[in-house]
Order: structure tokens, then C-alpha cells, then sequence
């Protein structure tokens, strides 16, 4: 075993030697001498830089003079100003005022705004409760107007008893008035006794206004037109009857027909049906 391990150093020894005899070939072929380079660059150097200072020395000197006495006369000008130094004004009597202000707002009790919802829930409830009779008021002043409407034809406008004639054929029974008094009374009765729609708003009391433009054949323009009529949710569009909708489409003007031909009633009735639109009011 000893022999083994002084055959394994004697072999690093020999390796050892044989490295660093490759070493100093390879540097003894490669090595160069800088020295002299090195020497001449420094030269160089040196001439380069005593002859910039030989030209800088030989600029001509820069006069001053001129900007020293600008310089001298701003100073004198802005010694010469005088300016006043401001008294120390007393604010004492403003913090004291500020103070006391701030007292009495942390002293003032606001109360509490009050509860309206029961009572804005009460006045919907009468709303809707008013619809039917507001609806009967209407059939009721269509049909007087009818019975006038038709019996004044036959009467003068500038006469004076035209008034009185009018009651008359107003509490005249149908059967005794004249065939064409009658027949025509009965025209306009039929004309104005289209019935009223029910579930028209004066304003939107229930939530937010669905879009209306949602809606197949309802542009802005025409959305704006039944916030004018009364209409602002879907749920109302889809509980309209075919009496209903001819007398809403009335009110139409340009858009006339419309209400039937885009199914209205039917887009409304899916539209109102989702999460997204509001609910009719129970």
C-alpha cells in the first residue's frame, strides 16, 4: 500500500514539473515587451499637452470690466430701495371668532331626514286606486261630449239659445231625437269611447325606468314620446289589451302602427320577465 502511494505522488511530482516547463515555453513564445510603447506614448502625451497650454496662455485675457460695473450699479440700485416691512397683523380676534363658531357647530343637533318611504308607498297605492276611476271620468266625459258634440250640429253657433237647445237634445231620449241626429250622436259615442289605458304613470314611482329602446322598433325619439304618454317600464307595455294599444298608438303620431307591427306587447312581455327590469308593483 505504501508503495502504491509513493508511485501516485512521484507521478504528481513528474506532472507538476511537466506543467509548469509547458507554462514557461508558452510564455517565453508569447511574452512581449510594452515598456518601450509605454515610454513613447508618454511622451507623446506630455508634448501634446505643454503645447494646448502654450495656445491656451496665448488667448488674449477676457475684460471684465464692463459686467463688474453692471453688476456694481444693479446692486446700488436694489440697496437703494426701501422697501417697508409689513406690521404683524393681530389675528388673535379671528381665531377667537372661529373658535367660538366651531363650538356652536359641534353644539347644533341636525335631525335625522324623515322616513317617506311609507308615505311615497301610501300615494302610489292611491295613484293606482285612481286609475279606474279616472278611467270611468273619462268614458263618462267622452259621452257627454258626444251627446253635445252631435246634437249642436244642427244649431247655430251665434245663437243665443244655441245653449239651452243643446240641453235639450242632450236629455232628449235616443229613440225620440231625429234618425240622423241620433245616428250621428251615436258616431262620435263609438269615436270617443275608446277606452283609456289603465296602467299609464305621471312619472316613474317605481324604480328606475326600464330602456325602452330594448324594444324592437323603439328608438330614443320614440322612448321619449311615451315618457310623455306615461309609459316607463315593461311590465306596463305587456298588460296592454288590443283596445289598448290602438288607443296608445293614437298618441303616436309619425311611429302610428308600429305598436302592432314590432310585437310590442309580446318583446315587452319577455323583456319585463328578466332579472334586469322592474317589477310591477303589488
Amino acid at each position: 500500500m505504501g508503495f502504491l502511494l509513493i508511485k501516485i505522488l512521484g507521478l504528481l511530482v513528474l506532472a507538476a514539473a511537466a506543467g509548469g516547463a509547458s507554462a514557461y515555453w508558452w510564455f517565453r513564445r508569447h511574452y512581449e515587451d510594452v515598456t518601450a510603447d509605454y515610454a513613447r506614448a508618454r511622451e507623446d502625451w506630455l508634448t501634446w499637452r505643454q503645447a494646448f497650454e502654450e495656445r491656451l496662455a496665448a488667448r488674449p485675457a477676457v475684460d471684465l470690466e464692463p459686467l463688474v460695473q453692471q453688476l456694481s450699479s444693479v446692486h446700488a440700485a436694489v440697496s437703494d430701495i426701501d422697501i417697508p416691512v409689513p406690521e404683524r397683523v393681530n389675528l388673535d380676534p379671528v381665531h377667537a371668532r372661529l373658535e367660538e363658531l366651531q363650538q356652536r357647530l359641534e353644539g347644533l343637533k341636525i335631525p335625522k331626514p324623515a322616513d317617506l318611504s311609507s308615505t311615497d308607498a301610501r300615494l302610489t297605492a292611491i295613484e293606482h286606486a285612481l286609475f279606474p276611476l279616472q278611467s270611468r271620468l273619462d268614458e263618462l266625459a267622452g259621452a257627454v261630449r258626444a251627446l253635445r258634440g252631435g246634437a249642436a250640429a244642427p244649431v247655430s253657433a251665434a245663437d243665443p239659445e244655441a245653449p239651452r237647445q243643446t240641453e235639450a237634445l242632450a236629455a232628449t231620449a235616443p229613440e225620440e231625437l231625429p234618425p240622423d241626429v241620433a245616428s250621428d250622436i251615436f258616431e262620435r259615442q263609438e269615436e270617443e269611447e275608446e277606452p283609456e289605458v289603465q296602467n299609464l304613470l305621471s312619472h316613474p314611482a317605481h324604480g328606475e325606468p326600464d330602456d325602452l329602446t330594448r324594444i324592437k322598433g323603439v328608438p330614443k325619439v320614440l322612448e321619449r314620446t311615451l315618457h310623455k304618454i306615461g309609459v316607463f317600464y315593461f311590465w306596463q307595455i305587456a298588460e296592454w289589451s288590443p283596445q289598448e294599444v290602438r288607443s296608445v298608438d293614437a298618441r303616436l303620431e309619425r311611429f302610428q302602427g308600429r305598436i302592432a307591427e314590432d310585437d310590442w306587447v309580446g318583446q315587452a312581455g319577455e323583456l319585463a320577465a328578466g332579472s334586469d327590469a322592474s317589477r310591477r308593483p303589488q
